[in-house]
């Protein structure tokens, strides 16, 4: 069962060491500790291990966007050991229901490469609609 778990000194370390395939990483290279340090100083910015029972298996990141009205999320990862298995789809409803219910949030944002397309399917099948892109992402948004 996944579920998700906010990062703490018990666990930031292992979820740290998580890490996507090298091909994924062609495509968005920044590894978790990065947004581990970067929570640090976001003041919106709450990460959540994905735990899969009591394993970490993933890392999400959950807030307020610039707007401080809407939710955003990012980033969202799942290890490569555990990927494949729904865990993902999985992570972002509890995802979407934590920003929909503790943060009340009317739409979430959410950004991905346009070379990312399993992220892309997954986020359609969720319901997220893309307004706007540049020249390497797409942005999507969810009405809730």
């Amino acid at each position: 069962m996944i579920q998700l778990k906010k990062l703490n000194a018990d666990n930031w370390r292992e979820v740290a060491n998580l890490s996507v395939s090298s091909r994924q990483k062609e495509i968005f290279p920044i590894p978790n500790v990065y947004w581990i340090g970067i929570s640090r100083y976001e003041e919106y910015t709450t990460l959540f291990s994905i735990m899969l029972d009591e394993k970490n298996i993933g890392l999400i990141g959950l807030g307020y966007d610039e707007d401080g009205v809407s939710g955003f999320i990012n980033p969202l990862m799942i290890d490569e050991k555990y990927q494949g298995n729904g865990y993902s789809k999985e992570a972002m409803k509890l995802a979407i229901n934590y920003l929909k219910t503790e943060l009340k949030v009317p739409e979430i944002h959410i950004g991905h490469r346009k070379t990312n397309f399993p992220a892309g399917k997954l986020y359609e099948s969720l319901g997220f609609t893309i307004t706007d892109e540049d020249d390497q992402d797409f942005f999507r948004r969810l009405l809730l």
